[in-house]
């Protein structure tokens, strides 16, 4: 392996006269990497073990020198120190999925051409998962994602104010979203560059900024109009309905749970959608068209997991999580064989939630038919 891929050159948001950080979150997946060494490892130490300067190990830590410059080989064997010095294993895999994020990211930060072709765009050339797309909205939204919060401790003792997670000034954010705004706008409607628009979508929906809201809604309301089922604006509307919870707007996923999930191909997309969100199918997909094909490559049990999670969730996304629940088990029966304890807390939060939770008449009406086959089942 060579070299690894330059990084493009940034402009705006720190001045012309230098370059802006980058590789901001692999940098901070590698600081809290070291801070999970048992025994306390400074910058010193850490750069002592991999045969480089204190300054060069600070630098990768701020993006001041970014991960995503160094070669192939020092990276794995930056890693390997990690693990050797004892660093949390799961952290250290995190700094490779954050070469990925940073990748979209900073990709989102140039100043460029924006009528680029989609496959030149990160965001158009793959199917991207949830633990990437988390890492990517880190910085954006100041939430900690899934995969770190798991992991990372959080009774570290550090001296000072220090950061919570990968920081972006307020205009370099709005820099960034301003990109995605353009992207979708220029992709909306193209046969080619629809995963593109998607992905756009997604990562536009963490702006908070006053006008973002109405945005979100009329990129929903631009979408044809979808009766029942897949069809090619399944995975933008069912992206746009979800995201439009966080603006406050739950109705429109919840209508979606009901007639994107009218039929058996959507259904089928809607459970390879998850599987594929929370790393179940290990292929990557170049698009989205995979979502309607028949079920299979994937058990079921991480999506289980998944949905146990959910269901007592805003409105809206309760409301998908249990209709998505009902075709799990249906097309997965043997997933309650598989973890009893699982399977009996599942049934404790769906009765639960039939007598306090807030859901659409549907969604109630499925949660009640898997309390029922889980109280069967557990019988």
């Amino acid at each position: 392996m060579g070299e690894r891929a330059s990084t493009p050159t940034l402009t705006g948001g720190q001045g012309s006269d230098r370059l802006p950080r980058q590789s901001l979150i692999s940098g901070y997946v590698l600081r809290l990497a070291r801070e999970s060494v048992p025994e306390r490892c400074s910058q010193e130490r850490l750069a002592q073990a991999a045969g480089v300067s204190p300054d060069t190990e600070a630098g990768w830590e701020t993006g001041r020198r970014p991960l995503a410059a160094i070669k192939t080989a020092q990276f794995v064997a930056l890693k390997a120190t990690l693990i050797r010095l004892g660093a949390a294993p799961e952290l250290v895999r995190l700094m490779e999925v954050a070469l990925e994020a940073d990748q979209l990211l900073d990709h989102a930060r140039v100043v460029a051409d924006h009528h680029e072709p989609a496959s030149f765009h990160p965001l158009g050339a793959y199917v991207h998962r949830r633990e990437v797309v988390e890492l990517v909205a880190w910085p954006l939204s100041c939430r900690t994602p899934t995969a770190i919060a798991a992991v990372s401790s959080s009774s570290r003792q550090r001296r000072g104010p220090v950061p919570t997670g990968p920081e972006l000034a307020v205009p370099e954010r709005a820099q960034v979203f301003d990109h995605l705004r353009r992207v979708a706008e220029a992709s909306r409607g193209s046969d080619t560059a629809g995963l593109l628009h998607r992905q756009a979508l997604y990562l536009q929906s963490y702006d908070r900024r006053p006008d973002a809201g109405a945005w979100m809604a009329e990129q929903y309301r631009l979408l044809p109009r979808q009766r029942s089922g897949w069809s090619p604006q399944w995975p933008a509307a069912r992206t746009l309905a979800a995201s439009l919870v966080r603006y406050g707007n739950a109705g429109t996923l919840i209508d979606f749970s009901h007639y994107g999930l009218a039929d058996e191909a959507g259904h089928i997309a809607n459970l390879n959608y998850w599987a594929y969100w929370v790393g179940e199918l290990s292929l990557i997909e170049r698009d989205d068209s995979f979502m309607p094909i028949k079920l299979d490559g994937w058990h079921g049990e991480r999506i289980l997991r998944h949905l146990a999670t959910r269901l007592d969730a805003e409105e809206g996304v309760a409301d998908l999580g249990i209709h998505t629940l009902r075709t799990l088990l249906a097309a997965r029966p043997q997933l309650l064989d598989d973890d009893r304890v699982l399977t009996a807390t599942l049934s404790a939060t769906a009765e639960h939630l039939l007598e306090a939770g807030k859901m659409s008449p549907n969604a109630r009406q499925a949660l009640a038919e898997v309390h029922y086959a889980l109280r069967l089942h557990n019988r």
